[in-house]
């Protein structure tokens, strides 16, 4: 299954899954935003929100901010959809099919540009080549790992029939170091893991490299409550985008908030958070590219997930005056690490 099936599957997903009855608090106070994220505890990769928090970012700029958790970013979207949440970490592709749909939602923020998992393999495999007649691991058919490492046999031109699927537990790690697999997708800090107890365990293929131009995750919110809240939101965008610049400028003082909250030793924080900057992950600007967003929606209408015709148009995926205005305070981003366009 290619890159574009798993986009596809993340897509659909988002409108089989009923309707979440969570309480209803999203609009309690004006300067309160209830913010759906993605997985507990987080990765990594989500932690500009929780940096913001534990800095006092939000504060700052008055905004009280509560975190809600669900199961996955499609379930953060449907909870934001259905009004019980305020703003939703979620799948930039799910956004884009939604507002084809008809749905009123906008991305104001896409931090979290581009999609980070790797396919981590033991030493017996030097190059993607290698990979045939290997035991890939996977969760179960169809799932997230069973899918991404479809994509990379397929960068490599390698009949899935080619290797032996393996279905392990939802932990990839131990497997993995138990020799029951020879690969497994994993995020960063999962990762350096593994490495710490299997070092000869590394990265064959990073998927933010397979795919460069997808927007992985947004923060997307109705547009009601851009009208209800925009105080708070504008002060939301601008707290996060400069929780980025401090990851990206100084990791010591945001290295032990990150380990709080995963729960991993700053060591292997550390090296994860590394991986990270490498590939500039995070986008310390805005992230709303149109260049990336128009990729995105134009993908989901070629895979099929959008119906022709109905492709959204930039404009009417992205809301910009928030991110505008916070640039314009803040400054642009230029680095030295990491440096992107604002749009």
């Amino acid at each position: 299954m290619t890159f574009r099936r798993l986009i596809w599957f993340l897509a659909a997903a988002a409108f089989a899954l009923p309707t979440f009855a969570l309480p209803s608090v999203a609009h309690a106070q004006a300067n309160k935003l209830v913010v759906g994220m993605p997985t507990t505890p987080p990765n990594i990769v989500h932690t500009p929100v929780l940096v913001a928090q534990d800095l006092g970012l939000f504060k700052k700029y008055g905004v009280n901010v509560e975190f809600v958790t669900l199961d996955g970013g499609v379930k953060v979207f449907r909870a934001m959809l259905a009004g019980n949440l305020d703003i939703a970490q979620a799948p930039a592709a799910v956004t884009a099919v939604a507002i084809s749909k008809g749905s009123q939602v906008k991305a104001l923020l896409a931090t979290l540009a581009k999609f980070e998992a790797s396919m981590v393999v033991r030493d017996n495999i030097k190059t993607m080549a290698d990979l045939k007649g290997k035991r890939i691991g996977i969760q179960q058919p169809g799932g997230f790992a069973d899918i991404l490492s479809r994509n990379v046999l397929r960068v490599a031109h390698i009949n899935p029939k080619e290797v032996n699927f393996v279905s392990i537990a939802t932990e990839d790690v131990p497997a993995l170091v138990a020799d029951q697999v020879d690969t497994a997708i994993l995020h960063v800090e999962q990762e350096m893991q593994a490495k710490e107890k299997v070092p000869s365990l590394h990265a064959i293929a990073r998927m933010w490299e397979l795919q460069p131009k997808q927007v992985y995750t947004v923060y997307a919110v109705k547009e009601q409550t851009i009208k209800d809240k925009s105080a708070a939101l504008q002060g939301f965008v601008k707290a996060v985008i400069e929780a980025t610049r401090i990851m990206y400028s100084d990791k010591a003082k945001v290295l032990p908030i990150i380990a709080k909250h995963t729960g991993y030793p700053e060591k292997i924080v550390s090296a994860g958070f590394d991986t990270l900057v490498k590939g500039c992950i995070w986008d310390a600007n805005t992230g709303l590219s149109p260049e990336r967003f128009n990729f995105t929606a134009n993908l989901m209408t070629k895979v099929g997930n959008i119906e022709k015709g109905k492709t959204p148009s930039y404009d009417q995926m992205v809301y910009k005056p928030f991110a505008e205005k916070a640039i314009k305070d803040l400054g642009l981003w230029k680095g030295p690490v990491c440096p992107t366009v604002a749009f």
